[in-house]
């Protein structure tokens, strides 16, 4: 009996200690290789696997922000790292971008870092504007990234369309490779400062980035207000003897509606109070601060609330 009686006493007190909640596993999409998202959405990993109890989390790359909507409205993935100017067009059913299909099936949780229009070519190319495109052989992003999307609006503001190129849609990766092979004369990235595809081709040749003038960034801006200008430092990357402005927009982390409030106020808490453990140059952007600005959708309650907690959001 004194057996059986202790035997109970002991089940009792593992049960006391045990987790709270079981997490089922989480899956964040990110981007292609090459790219910002695929190495962050690694050390956000690390970092959720670290401090939350029991949560096993994955990452898996992809076409962008724009796939890792659909993959998240699909079950496909949990969380994922988009550009807010997507994240409009998915709410908004844009019909060039969503083919007028509104989805709302996610909600943010915080913003991460600007990430930056970045058009590349040779230091010695004879191409000095985004009119000097025309019938040039570009890298627009891989289809459904939202580097495709912002091509495709910068052209626009030139006057230009895809037609007016000879377009090919390749991830980070891809443009590097195919650039250095002198199998490209531009090509487009959006991401943060320095894109490790552009220092890979800036390593081998020096580049230099097409800015826009005021005029053009006043267009961009009056039609889509998400974008920012940013000036890119001189010497940003190999053979930039100048700087230049270009258009940016935020890179937000986004999560399904239905995970649980406990759950993503935990993942939102360790993200912003534990950055400095991480590696990635982004870090130096992430903050609780710059995570409740730029974003054009609601915060998933977890995220609200840990917002309201500190004071960022009434």
């Amino acid at each position: 009996m004194k057996k059986l009686i202790a035997l109970l006493m002991a089940l009792t007190l593992l049960l006391a200690v045990s987790p709270a909640f079981a997490w089922d596993p989480i899956g964040i999409t990110t981007g292609g290789t090459a790219g910002t998202y695929y190495p962050l959405g690694g050390e956000i990993m690390s970092l959720w696997m670290k401090h939350i109890p029991d949560l096993d989390v994955s990452v898996q790359s992809s076409g962008g922000s724009k796939d890792n909507i659909i993959k998240i409205n699909n079950n496909e993935a949990e969380v994922g790292t988009v550009q807010n100017d997507v994240m409009y067009y998915a709410y908004q059913g844009d019909q060039d971008f969503f083919n007028g299909e509104v989805i709302d099936s996610f909600s943010a949780i915080g913003s991460l870092y600007p990430e930056l229009v970045q058009v590349v070519v040779g230091a010695d190319s004879d191409i000095k504007t985004v009119e000097d495109l025309k019938g040039k052989r570009v890298s627009v992003g891989a289809v459904g990234s939202g580097v495709y999307f912002n091509a495709v609006q910068l052209l626009e503001i030139a006057g230009l369309t895809l037609d007016d190129i000879q377009a090919q849609h390749l991830s980070f990766d891809e443009s590097s490779t195919s650039f250095q092979n002198r199998q490209l004369d531009a090509f487009f990235i959006t991401a943060g400062l320095p894109n490790p595809a552009v220092m890979d081709v800036a390593s081998k040749q020096p580049v230099r980035l097409i800015g826009l003038t005021d005029d053009q960034m006043a267009a961009l801006q009056e039609k889509y207000t998400f974008y920012v200008p940013i000036e890119v430092p001189a010497e940003t990357y190999n053979g930039m003897a100048e700087a230049v402005t270009v258009p940016s927009m935020n890179a937000v982390l986004i999560c399904r509606n239905d995970l649980p409030e406990e759950l993503v106020y935990e993942m939102t808490k360790v993200l912003f109070e534990n950055k400095d453990e991480m590696t990635h140059a982004k870090k130096e952007y992430i903050s609780a601060e710059y995570g409740v600005t730029g974003i054009p959708t609601p915060f998933h309650p977890g995220a609200e609330r840990y917002f309201k907690e500190i004071g960022l959001l009434k």
